[in-house]
C-alpha cells in the first residue's frame, strides 16, 4: 500500500518537473508555474496535461523505468506534442484520440533514440517532438473522417487584457522595446504562448532557478539578432512562430547545461550562434515550402554537432562537457570546479612510500648527485639520527648504516616482471659503476607503469620473477650495491619494464613528513622533497572502524539543538556503479562518500540543505583515519551555504569568469586519550566562507569516537549548536 502511494506521489511530482524539463530544469516549482503559464490558453493547457498523464500511464503499462517517467525526462516531449496540438485544435473526442496517439507515440520514440543516442554520450534533446509533430501535420491530410475542429482565439488574453496591456507598456518604455518584445515572446514560444507576460514569467522562473541559464538566454538572443542586423537579415522568420528561441535554448545548452559554463563556454557562443542564425534561416525556407513548422530543430542539430564533435577530441582541454547532470547550470558549474581543486592530483593508482618506518629524503626530483635529465623523476631513501648521521660509529662498513638490511616494499599491488641479483654491496664510499643500478626490482602495476627500487642488498628478494605483490608486502632488503657510495634505496617509477628506463613523474597517495619531534603534516597526491623525514600513514583502528559504512548498515540518530528533540535515520547503500552513499529516510538526502583505507571523504550530495546529513557531510567532508598529532587535512569546499541569496545570484552571474566567494575546510585531532594506543579521540573540523579572500562566515563542528563507533557529533553555528548521539 505505501508503496503503490508512493509511486502516485512520483508520478504526481513527474507532472511539473515535464514542463521543467523544457527550459533544461527538474525541480518542481517551476514547473508548477510553467504549467499554469501554459493555461493562459484553457485548451492548450488542458492539452499538454493530458499528453503527460497519458505518456505516464503508456510507461506504466508497458513497465517503461520509471526513474525516467518520474524525472519528466521521458514525458517532456509529449508534452511538447500536447501543446503543439492544443495551441491549433479545439478538444473533442477525436482531437483526445489523436492526442493519445502521438503521446504515446513520443514516448516510443524517445526510449527509441535514448536507447541510440546515450550509449554514445549524446541526448535526445526535442527531437522524439519534431518527428511527431511533422508525422502529424503531413499525415492528417489524409483523414477525412478525423474531424478536427481548428480552434478560435481563447486564452487569459480576452478575459483579463490588462494583465497583457501593462505588461506591453511597461516595455514600450525602454528605447530597445522591439527587441525586448521579440526576447520575451521568444523565450514563452518555448511553450506555445507568444505575449510579453507570459514572456516575462518565464524569465523570471528561468532566473530564480538559475542566474547563469538567464544570463545565457540573453548572450544566445543578442549575439543571433546582432548578426542579423549587421547583415541585414529579414527579421520576418524570426517573428514568425518566434522561432529565435533556438538562439536562446542553444546558448543555454552549449553555454553551461552540457557543457561546463566557463569563459570558453561563453566565448563558444559567439561561434554556434551564428551557425544556429544560418541553419534557422536555411531550414526555414525549406520547410516553408511544404509547410511544416520547424519549431526547435535548429537547435537540436547545433548542440548534437558539437557534443559530438567535442567527444571526438583526443585530448580533453578548455572545454568540458558535463559527465554528470545536475540540471543547472550553476550546479555543473561548481561541482566541476570544486572536483577539479579537491581531486586535480587524484592518480588512478595509488602509491605509497616503498619503505617502513621514518626515512630521510636525500635526494629528490631533480637531485643535485644522479637524478639529471631523463632519470630526473626519482627518490633516494636513507635512515638518519637526530643528529642528521645516516650511520652510528664508527661508520666503516656497511653494517653500520641505520638503513641496511632494513625491508623494502612494493609501493601498488602489481606483479614481479625483473629481478636483477648477483651485485655485491659496495664498500663504503666506493662505487660499481659497471653495474650501476645494483640488485633491482620491477613491479608491474599497470599497462605503461612500472616501480623499480634498486641497490637492494644481494641474495634478499622475498620474492621471485612472475609473482603477484601487495601494496606494502616486503621484496627485499636495502643494500647498497651498484653506483651506491653508501647504503640507501632509489625509487622510480617507469613507463617501460626495463633496468635503466627512463623515469615518470607520479605522486605518493598518502604520506607524512616530519615537522618537529611529535608533529607531522599530511600530504595527498604529492611527491616528497629533498631533506625531508617522510612516514606511511598507518591507519587507526578505532577511527577506521568508526567510518567504516557498509552498505545495509543503519545509523540512528537522537539530535536536540536546545529547544527541541528529534530523530533521525541513515541507511547505507550502493547504486548500480558501487558507490557508497548515506541516505535520509525523513528528507530523503543522499551523501556519497569514499573510504580508502587512508581517509574517509565525501564527493557529492543531493538533497535538502536543511537535512543533518547535509550539516554532517559539510562538516566532515574529509577525515584522516590516522592518529597522528598536530596532523591537519584541509580541503575545498562549495561555499554556497555561508552566504546570503543576493551575494550568492551576484557570483553565479560572474562565476564562468571568476570567483570572489569560496569555500575551505580544515580537520585536525582535538583530543585522544592515548596516542600509542586511542580509545576515544575526539576531531576538530572548521568550513569556513570567504569573500574576496575575507572570511566572513564560519562553521565548526566536533565528533566523538570510540572502540564502538561514533559516539557524537556537535555543530556549532553562530549561536546556535546541534547535538546528535548515535544510538546504532
Amino acid at each position: 500500500m505505501k508503496a503503490g502511494i508512493s509511486y502516485i506521489r512520483s508520478y504526481i511530482r513527474g507532472i511539473p518537473v515535464s514542463y521543467a524539463q523544457v527550459y533544461f530544469n527538474n525541480k518542481v516549482w517551476p514547473g508548477v508555474l510553467l504549467l499554469l503559464l501554459t493555461f493562459f490558453d484553457f485548451g492548450m493547457g488542458l492539452s499538454g496535461l493530458v499528453a503527460i498523464i497519458i505518456c505516464q500511464l503508456c510507461g506504466e503499462f508497458f513497465n517503461i523505468e520509471r526513474e525516467y517517467m518520474f524525472d519528466g525526462s521521458y514525458t517532456y516531449n509529449s508534452l511538447l506534442v500536447g501543446l503543439a496540438l492544443g495551441s491549433v485544435y479545439k478538444f473533442t473526442l477525436p482531437f483526445f484520440l489523436l492526442l493519445a496517439v502521438c503521446s504515446m507515440l513520443a514516448l516510443f520514440i524517445t526510449i527509441w533514440l535514448a536507447g541510440r543516442l546515450s550509449p554514445k554520450g549524446l541526448p535526445f534533446l526535442t527531437m522524439p517532438f519534431l518527428l511527431v509533430s511533422w508525422i502529424t501535420t503531413l499525415g492528417l491530410s489524409n483523414f477525412g473522417g478525423l474531424k478536427l475542429v481548428s480552434k478560435e482565439t481563447f486564452s487569459l488574453q480576452q478575459w483579463i487584457p490588462s494583465a497583457f496591456t501593462v505588461v506591453n507598456s511597461f516595455v514600450d518604455q525602454f528605447a530597445l522595446r522591439d527587441m525586448m518584445h521579440m526576447y520575451l515572446r521568444s523565450f514563452s514560444a518555448v511553450i506555445f504562448q507568444y505575449n510579453d507576460l507570459a514572456g516575462l514569467v518565464v524569465a523570471v522562473v528561468v532566473f530564480l532557478r538559475s542566474r547563469m541559464a538567464f544570463m545565457l538566454s540573453i548572450y544566445g538572443f543578442l549575439i543571433g539578432h546582432l548578426f542579423y542586423y549587421y547583415f541585414e537579415g529579414d527579421f520576418t522568420p524570426l517573428i514568425y512562430s518566434y522561432i529565435g528561441f533556438n538562439f536562446m535554448i542553444t546558448a543555454i545548452a552549449l553555454g553551461g547545461y552540457f557543457i561546463v559554463p566557463s569563459t570558453r563556454s561563453h566565448l563558444l557562443l559567439f561561434f554556434v550562434i551564428p551557425v544556429t542564425v544560418l541553419i534557422t534561416s536555411a531550414l526555414q525556407k525549406l520547410f516553408s515550402s511544404v509547410n511544416l513548422p520547424l519549431y526547435s530543430l535548429p537547435f537540436n542539430i547545433v548542440v548534437l554537432l558539437m557534443i559530438s564533435v567535442l567527444q571526438m577530441r583526443k585530448k580533453v582541454y578548455g572545454l568540458q562537457l558535463v559527465e554528470i547532470q545536475q540540471h543547472s547550470p550553476e550546479a555543473n558549474h561548481y561541482k566541476a570546479v570544486n572536483y577539479k581543486k579537491r581531486f586535480k592530483a587524484n592518480t588512478y593508482y595509488h602509491l605509497t612510500l616503498p619503505v617502513i618506518g621514518e626515512w630521510y629524503i636525500s635526494q629528490g626530483y631533480s637531485g643535485s648527485l644522479t637524478h639529471k635529465e631523463g632519470w630526473r623523476h626519482a627518490l633516494d631513501f636513507d635512515v638518519r639520527n637526530h643528529d642528521g648521521q645516516t650511520y652510528k660509529q664508527p661508520g666503516t662498513s656497511v653494517k653500520d648504516y641505520y638503513c641496511y638490511e632494513l625491508p623494502v616494499v612494493s609501493p601498488a599491488a602489481g606483479y614481479v616482471v625483473q629481478i636483477y641479483d648477483g651485485v655485491h654491496d659496495n664498500a663504503i664510499k666506493e662505487t660499481n659503476d659497471k653495474e650501476n643500478w645494483g640488485n633491482t626490482i620491477i613491479i608491474k602495476h599497470a599497462e605503461g607503469l612500472y616501480s623499480k627500487l634498486s641497490h637492494l642488498r644481494l641474495r634478499s628478494f622475498k620474492v621471485m620473477q612472475g609473482d603477484y605483490v601487495r601494496a606494502g608486502e616486503i621484496v627485499a632488503l636495502c643494500g647498497s650495491s651498484g653506483h651506491s657510495p653508501e647504503p640507501h634505496l632509489h625509487f622510480q617509477m617507469q613507463a617501460n619494464p626495463y633496468i635503466g628506463s627512463q623515469t615518470i613523474p607520479y605522486p605518493i597517495a598518502y604520506y607524512l613528513v616530519k615537522q618537529t619531534e611529535n608533529t607531522f603534516a599530511f600530504h595527498s597526491f604529492d611527491v616528497p622533497k629533498e631533506k625531508q623525514t617522510v612516514r606511511t600513514v598507518v591507519p587507526d583502528p578505532v577511527m577506521r572502524n568508526a567510518f567504516e559504512f557498509l552498505p545495509g548498515k543503519e545509523i540512528i540518530w537522537h539530535l536536540t539543538d536546545g529547544k527541541k528533540t528529534w530523530e533521525n535515520k541513515w541507511s547505507v547503500y550502493a547504486d548500480a556503479f558501487g558507490k557508497r552513499y548515506l541516505y535520509c529516510h525523513s528528507t530523503g538526502a543522499a551523501a556519497y562518500f569514499i573510504n580508502d583505507g587512508v581517509l574517509f571523504y565525501f564527493t557529492d550530495f543531493y538533497g535538502s540543505s536543511n537535512s543533518f546529513l547535509y550539516k554532517f557531510q559539510l562538516m566532515f567532508q574529509k577525515v584522516l583515519l590516522a592518529c597522528y598529532r598536530g596532523v591537519s587535512v584541509t580541503d575545498a569546499i562549495l561555499p554556497h551555504s555561508f552566504f546570503n541569496l543576493f551575494i550568492n545570484a551576484a557570483q553565479d552571474i560572474v562565476a564562468p569568469f571568476f570567483h570572489f566567494v569560496e569555500g575551505e575546510y580544515s580537520f585536525e585531532i582535538n583530543s585522544v586519550d592515548n596516542y600509542k594506543q586511542p580509545g576515544h579521540i575526539v576531531l576538530q573540523t572548521h568550513s569556513n566562507g570567504r569573500i574576496f579572500g575575507k572570511k566572513v562566515a564560519a562553521v565548526s563542528g566536533q565528533i566523538a569516537v570510540n572502540a564502538t563507533g561514533i559516539d557524537e557529533v556537535k555543530i556549532f553555528r553562530k549561536k546556535k549548536t546541534i547535538t546528535a548521539r548515535c544510538a546504532s
